[in-house]
């Protein structure tokens, strides 16, 4: 969606230098009107009938949102910190030392033991592909998108044209160009906020 609205010569040139701390908020943005009744009573539709998902089946959907979230909060939380300190001043220094790490950060941070011998970064593959150091941005690029999604589109309207079109001008149109900052302020009216973000896990209400 990024790449398929931005404006401008050389386009994939302008997205490739999008932030990695932001880059993944386009996308995550989408999620958020999964978890809209209206949305999801228009995707829905019966292969036979036609007819939507009854409401006591989205209703019960939309409350099963929150079920797991904090584990996946603290997995994000736990692989963030694992290639934080691969990349750190002070790195393990052989494989052993890499095995050690993982075993003492997995129980510590996401409340599980790592299995004997377990050691997930052997099939870590965000660590070879632009996202060394900056495996984190997943979850910063989340705050980001639950903040644009509800200060505009819960306030305005989910489907509100102009909205739509602000969100495209003012966030998507300018790829990687300029200060991300800036076309988020511009957007939001003011700067980021972690409070939609932090109500969308329901860790506030």
């Amino acid at each position: 969606m990024h790449g398929l609205c931005a404006e401008g010569i050389g386009n994939s040139t302008r997205l490739a230098k999008c932030p990695r701390d932001f880059v993944e908020a386009p996308s995550q943005m989408l999620e958020n009107w999964c978890w809209q009744k209206a949305i999801l009573e228009r995707l829905s539709r019966h292969y036979e009938t036609g007819k939507s998902l009854p409401d006591d089946m989205l209703e019960s959907m939309l409350r099963a949102k929150h079920v797991n979230v904090a584990i996946g909060s603290l997995r994000q939380i736990y692989l963030s910190r694992l290639d934080l300190t691969i990349h750190g001043s002070d790195p393990p220094k052989d494989a052993q030392g890499l095995q050690d790490l993982v075993d003492e950060l997995r129980p510590r941070i996401s409340l599980m033991d790592n299995p004997p011998g377990n050691n997930m970064l052997r099939t870590f593959g965000h660590l070879m592909n632009q996202y060394s150091a900056s495996y984190y941005g997943y979850m910063w690029a989340e705050v980001l998108s639950a903040d644009m999604f509800a200060t505009r589109f819960e306030e305005e309207g989910i489907m509100n044209p102009q909205t739509g079109m602000d969100y495209r001008k003012m966030v998507l149109a300018p790829g990687g160009t300029g200060r991300i900052m800036d076309h988020l302020t511009n957007f939001l009216g003011r700067k980021p906020s972690d409070e939609a973000f932090l109500k969308s896990r329901g860790i506030v209400s």
